[in-house]
């Protein structure tokens, strides 16, 4: 293998590793013998190059112009050889996708691929979404349901059952039929704002001429939209149309936009970490890009080029990710941490294992009243909510982070002492150096063996104990299970202070009316704000045996007095 090596052009193109007329791996590379050289040195460590050298008895490349040329053609070769050791084929067999064709009267087809005539909509990750999509078209719209249309004297079965208005016998004219092509594009792009003044237009027109079945058709039309726009006004995302890739250890992540809403997601499983980008050009195989491509891993600008080259129109590119966008893949990755990534990421950045169990604290208050804390904790790959733990600190009325922290970790390490808390093996704490100080302080005094970290804000610097300073962006996995925690543990603990708060500012309110002592320990038990209680219904509030005339007199006091709420 090396006497071929030593062959090869030092200039850009394809490289194959075959056996025979097997293809056992395809690879580009801007210097092709380098690049096999490379190959040949991994060999000796890495099990999957070593089996690719000992598979192999043939070596070819052909050179390129340039290193755009030679992802172009690696894509083409893998994707149609589908080579042994090539991730990229597995990703490119395509999804289905809706295509609108562009015929006279047009229709809706499931396809995959790109080639095609008409417009295209999806993917859709899950082929019966696809197939019910488009039964929801025919009997909604009553798009023809042949293809291609043929001539009839007699409508089919697909018409009296609701499905197609039959143009091919015309029964339908072809502004009618154009209408409802252009509703079918608003329910499959979500963009219904310009289509519904037509179908209200349309149906006082019937009304009109007492065309009643009509009518119902055009209202169900109506309804549909009506509640797709509904829905967008709940879940709209700042981006309207995205494709978004996050990559997190052996694990890429993909998750679709459409007309502002999140309609799909899949996670895909890699052999290796560094293989994101070849499956997302798989995926980009025979699905056409959006008009956004969002990734938390860098693009080479070949990639960028041959991606764009998929689209017709426009493709920008962006690692940046909306605070909606962001919480939302937190949401769905959170519950599915890779460990053996993890673990790595641990043992190569904080030179120890993956700890099974991370306590994480916080502290909260509102102008030094209401000082609370928070444990939360995170147990082998995911938060354990049923061990969370508040805190309502009794030794500070001031306002001083250092000394309400010291307690709550305090009251803590006394109960891991006791045995009634399983011992962790690391606390994080929201702050800097000196949140770190107090904690290690509180370690000592107790003889706990745990690790200690803390993790700033804004710089998003994990601090622990021997001087060790993280940038954590610069390492996704670990800013994922510590950003998590940290952020989970601020949650927890302003929810808390709010809610005592809100307590307390119920009690104020019924004190300052002259509320008898039992029935405020009525409203104390059973709402815990004075929001909730003026939004309670009077059967509710009968039920309790409290008046509704209670609750008109507490609501004029707050809409008379600014400072009461």
């Amino acid at each position: 293998m090396r006497a071929l090596i030593e062959g090869a052009p030092e200039k850009p193109g394809v490289y194959l590793f075959k056996r025979g007329d097997e293809y056992v791996y395809v690879g580009k590379a801007k210097n092709i013998k380098k690049r096999l050289l490379q190959h040949l040195q991994a060999s000796k460590k890495d099990p999957k190059e070593r089996a690719i050298v000992n598979s192999s008895d043939k070596l070819e490349w052909i050179v390129t112009r340039n290193e755009y040329e030679a992802l172009v053609l690696e894509v083409e070769l893998i994707q149609r050889h589908k080579p042994r050791y090539n991730v990229l084929h597995k990703f490119g067999s395509g999804y289905p996708m809706l295509l609108l064709t562009n015929d006279e009267f047009p229709t809706v087809k499931v396809v995959r691929g790109t080639d095609h005539e008409g417009e295209l909509y999806g993917p859709f990750l899950k082929a019966r979404k696809a197939y019910g999509i488009k039964k929801l078209v025919h009997e909604l719209f009553k798009l023809r349901t042949c293809d291609p249309m043929p001539e009839r004297k007699e409508p089919c079965m697909d018409y009296h059952l609701g499905l197609c208005s039959a143009p091919c016998c015309g029964l339908t004219s072809r502004e009618e039929y154009a209408l409802a092509v252009e509703g079918a594009r608003a329910l499959l792009t979500g963009e219904v704002s310009e289509v519904l003044p037509k179908l209200y237009a349309k149906i006082d027109e019937y009304a009109s001429r007492l065309m009643f079945e009509k009518c119902a058709l055009i209202r169900d039309q109506i309804t549909a939209l009506e509640n797709l726009a509904r829905g967008q006004s709940v879940t709209g995302l700042p981006v309207k149309e995205a494709d978004v890739f996050y990559a997190e250890g052996h694990r890429l992540y993909l998750f679709l936009v459409r007309a502002g809403k999140l309609v799909a997601k899949e996670r895909f499983e890699l052999e290796t970490e560094h293989q994101a980008e070849e499956a997302l050009l798989g995926y980009y195989y025979r699905v056409p890009p959006a008009r956004l491509v969002v990734t938390n891993f860098p693009l080479s600008e070949e990639a960028r080029a041959w991606i764009t080259g998929r689209s017709d129109g426009e493709v920008r590119f962006t690692d940046e990710l909306p605070e909606e966008l962001k919480a939302i893949i937190r949401a769905n990755v959170e519950q599915e941490a890779d460990l053996k990534s993890l673990e790595k990421a641990f043992k190569e950045v904080l030179k120890i294992d993956l700890p099974r169990v991370i306590e994480a604290f916080d502290v909260s208050h509102f102008y030094g009243e209401d000082t609370v804390g928070s444990c939360v904790v995170w147990r082998e790959g995911r938060l354990s909510k049923r061990d969370y733990r508040r805190y309502r600190v009794k030794t500070v009325d001031k306002i001083d982070d250092y000394a309400a922290l010291e307690e709550i970790l305090t009251r803590r390490a006394r109960r891991i002492k006791e045995g009634s808390v399983e011992e962790p093996d690391a606390w994080l704490i929201d702050g800097g150096r000196g949140q770190l100080s107090v904690g290690i302080k509180v370690k000592r005094r107790f003889g706990l063996n745990l690790r200690v970290f803390s993790l700033a804000k804004e710089e998003e610097i994990l601090y622990g104990e021997g001087g060790l300073e993280v940038r954590l962006k610069e390492h996704p996995l670990l800013y994922r299970v510590f950003g998590l925690l940290r952020d989970e543990a601020h949650r927890f603990a302003l929810t808390y202070n709010r809610k005592l708060r809100e307590k307390r500012q119920l009690r104020d309110v019924l004190k300052e009316l002259g509320l008898g002592e039992v029935k405020r320990k009525i409203i104390y038990r059973n709402f815990p704000s004075l929001y909730e209680f003026i939004e309670a219904d009077d059967e509710e509030l009968r039920k309790l045996g409290l008046s509704p005339e209670l609750r008109q007199k507490v609501k004029r006091y707050l809409e008379s007095n600014e400072e009461g709420v």
